[in-house]
């Protein structure tokens, strides 16, 4: 144990003086590694491969400045955050994607009013009859635009949860409006999720 620590110390010497041969030795050693971890985070291997990439070549880059006591803790540290940062950076893209979903539903214009109305209230009706904790999740995310984060820590719950319960919404959602005879609401929705 203590052998591996000195020579984890070592090649952190090396590699903050700009040892090439050192940085090489750590991308060996760990990419492989990461990449598996960040998968299982990801389930993608393009993200997982783009992730430990970019965090060893920060590695590299910042490598006068880091002070890193344990290299493995902190490189598996450095690439959770990185995917947590990339998957709220993919869930505010998609939240954003559905408010305009959203937005379009309720602005669709139409020569005949009432029908406007008709989807509306079929689309509201819809919401409404959705199971309590479902409704209350649905509206959250995809009226009030609180990230799935948000609403886990509001209604004690894991993300998750939040994410199963928009699924579900969007599929009961779906298939009410599949029922109905206003295919254009259908069409607007069929890209929701």
């Amino acid at each position: 144990m203590a052998k591996n620590y000195h020579k984890e110390k070592l090649i952190l010497k090396q590699l903050k003086l700009g040892d090439i041969d050192a940085f090489t030795q750590i991308y060996t050693t760990y990419y492989a590694k990461l990449c598996r971890y960040v998968y299982k985070l990801s389930g993608n291997t393009d993200i997982a491969e783009d992730i430990v990439q970019e965090q060893l070549m920060q590695l590299w880059e910042k490598r006068q400045k880091l002070t890193i006591n344990s290299l493995n803790s902190y490189l598996y540290k450095a690439v959770y955050n990185k995917y947590i940062n990339y998957y709220n950076t993919q869930k505010k893209q998609i939240s954003l994607k559905a408010q305009l979903q959203m937005e379009a539903i309720i602005e669709v214009e139409d020569t005949d009013a009432s029908t406007n109305k008709e989807r509306l209230n079929l689309l509201y009706k819809i919401i409404n009859n959705l199971p309590k904790k479902r409704k209350e999740i649905f509206i959250l995310s995809r009226l009030k635009n609180y990230q799935y984060k948000e609403i886990a820590k509001i209604k004690n719950i894991s993300e998750r949860t939040v994410e199963t319960q928009i699924r579900k919404a969007l599929i009961t959602i779906r298939k009410e409006i599949a029922k109905s005879k206003l295919p254009l609401l259908y069409l607007l929705l069929s890209s929701f999720y």
